[in-house]
């Protein structure tokens, strides 16, 4: 399996630690410790030598010594790698409201591990631990299948699933092989091979209505970007740009989702005038529909024909009941 650069820089980052504390230890059991072959380990530490401190003079480096034969490595110069981090205000604040985060997921991350991160944390963090409310986070969007979904990525398992596909008003079902979970933009998704649309596809983890781990084994994918992106929804081309008018309530859409062009209205008419592109006609109709008086379609006369029919639809099924 090749590995990624995320997993070698943690790597190096703790070979460094690891050998200054260990004068002369054998590449050997460098290997078996770190779990890699003996070439890998020489590779590493060829490249550690050429790191160091800003810079880089010879004297800024860190300063790897192997023994004649190269069975055996010691650290004489670590650029300050074992020195313990130290936190600004910001960072410890930053990093207590993602662990928070973290801990109001059940079944996401080990509970207990975050848990105990929190609270050396804390000790470490004078202001947090006396005003732990000073930054309070709120729960995620509650995902009642993330533990199966986890069960079946530990066990390497493919999953079946009922999905609700937001986009298109409609429920699925599927079964996909799990490559891993991300949280981005304030939600939890699902990273996996679907069998269904024969590609890799990004689901809500929220929006799983049911789902089962079966027995198949899971494929892994021969490529997953290890990178987490910032946002998982990607517009449809092939559907025009909508221009809203938006006021009122409605003024949260330009926040909330990711528009091209914010324009404020006239004084007189408190709002704002934006343009973006969506998944489909028919979310954006449940969109404006959703919004009630407070959003209007300027641009696209068949995208208010289609929000008219629906409003019309919906009048006559409360009629009919």
């Amino acid at each position: 399996m090749t590995e990624n650069a995320t997993d070698r820089l943690a790597r190096m980052l703790s070979l460094v630690p690891y050998i200054s504390r260990r004068p002369g230890v054998g590449i050997g059991e460098l290997a078996r410790e770190f779990g890699v072959g003996r070439d890998q380990i020489s590779a590493d530490l060829d490249l550690l030598m050429v790191c160091g401190l800003p810079g880089y003079y010879p004297d800024d480096l860190i300063d790897v010594v192997l023994d004649d034969d190269g069975g055996t490595v010691s650290i004489t110069f670590d650029a300050g790698i074992e020195r313990p981090v130290r936190l600004t205000a910001d960072e410890a604040q930053a990093l207590l409201v993602a662990l928070r985060a973290l801990a109001q997921t059940p079944g996401l991350v080990e509970t207990d591990a975050v848990q105990s991160a929190l609270a050396k944390l804390a000790q470490l963090d004078r202001q947090a631990a006396e005003s732990p409310d000073v930054v309070q986070v709120l729960p995620a969007d509650p995902a009642r299948e993330l533990g199966t979904v986890r069960d079946a990525l530990d066990r390497s398992r493919r999953l079946w699933m009922r999905y609700y596909t937001a986009s298109r008003d409609t429920v699925t079902e599927r079964t996909v092989d799990p490559l891993r979970v991300l949280v981005t933009d304030g939600h939890a998704y699902l990273e996996a091979y679907c069998h269904r649309a024969r590609a890799i596809r990004h689901f809500r983890i929220d929006r799983i209505e049911a789902a089962r781990v079966l027995d198949e084994p899971a494929q892994g994918s021969l490529w997953v970007d290890s990178a987490v992106p910032d946002r998982i929804f990607h517009p449809d081309p092939a559907v025009p740009p909508v221009e809203l008018v938006l006021t009122g309530g409605a003024r949260w859409v330009a926040e909330y989702y990711p528009v091209e062009s914010v324009s404020p209205l006239a004084e007189a008419q408190p709002g704002v005038r934006v343009t973006m592109h969506a998944g489909s006609d028919e979310w954006l109709a449940r969109l404006v529909l959703s919004l009630g008086g407070d959003a209007v379609v300027t641009n696209r006369p068949e995208v208010s024909e289609l929000v008219a029919d629906r409003a019309e639809q919906a009048i006559a099924a409360y009629d009919r009941s």
